[in-house]
């Protein structure tokens, strides 16, 4: 990618992430698998991003690492001014439980306990006091239309609610960043669209959404999409 072609995806200086020459590479049995190939990407802030490609591309890995769950083989890592290589784990655990809020393919959700304490467990661990607590998770269920749902459990409701519910415990931290992986990879066409249409709400109420995913109707719903292939991005398309 060229300097100009970084600048007009967001970088020199106005990016909210940035990657340069991102590499991964893992070892089994003592035999190196290049996961990403010198990957360099800029998002501003309040972008919903779509990163698209085959199983197997290095889509997952991107996001792990963008989210510090990961780092890179080499190459610099920056999300809002930080730089992630300077960091030691307890530093990036940190700056990962302040900044980030994850979604993931699977909705990791408690079934014994009800949708209003899966989405208050996080604000239990940050030590929020109970008042706030309550305050800001009916506000999440409502904003991601699960209000009456706040007593039932996880297992009463349907896929696309229980990853609902899943979005609201991601947002509840109120995170600078949203990082979703296959968040619709095991949803239905009906429920796939209706994740997709709240990804797309958040972003219109300034919240930044990076996704994950080999599903090019639920990439379509972002402003920007990254084609990714063997571990390189290939090439971008600015959606209207």
């Amino acid at each position: 990618m060229s300097l100009q072609e970084y600048a007009m995806m967001g970088g020199q200086g106005e990016a909210f992430i940035e990657l340069m020459d991102v590499k991964k590479i893992y070892v089994s049995d003592g035999v190196p698998t290049e996961a990403l190939r010198g990957v360099t990407m800029a998002i501003k802030r309040g972008e919903f991003v779509a990163i698209v490609g085959p199983s197997g591309c290095g889509k997952s890995t991107l996001l792990h690492i963008v989210g510090g769950l990961d780092r890179p083989t080499s190459g610099k890592v920056i999300v809002d001014g930080i730089d992630f290589n300077k960091l030691s784990d307890d530093d990036l655990a940190r700056v990962r439980n302040e900044k980030m809020g994850f979604v993931f393919q699977f909705y990791n959700l408690i079934p014994y306990l009800s949708v209003f304490r899966n989405v208050e467990l996080p604000l239990i661990v940050k030590g929020i006091p109970p008042r706030e607590r309550r305050e800001r998770v009916l506000m999440v269920l409502d904003e991601v239309g699960l209000a009456d749902k706040a007593y039932s459990k996880p297992t009463r409701l349907s896929g696309g609610e229980q990853q609902r519910v899943a979005i609201a415990r991601a947002l509840v931290n109120e995170p600078a960043i949203i990082l979703a992986d296959e968040p619709t990879g095991n949803l239905d066409s009906k429920n796939k669209i209706a994740i997709a249409e709240l990804f797309k709400r958040l972003n219109e109420k300034g919240r930044t959404i990076l996704v994950v995913t080999h599903d090019l109707e639920v990439a379509s719903y972002a402003g920007r999409i990254l084609y990714i292939r063997d571990g390189r991005i290939e090439r971008e398309e600015v959606r209207s």
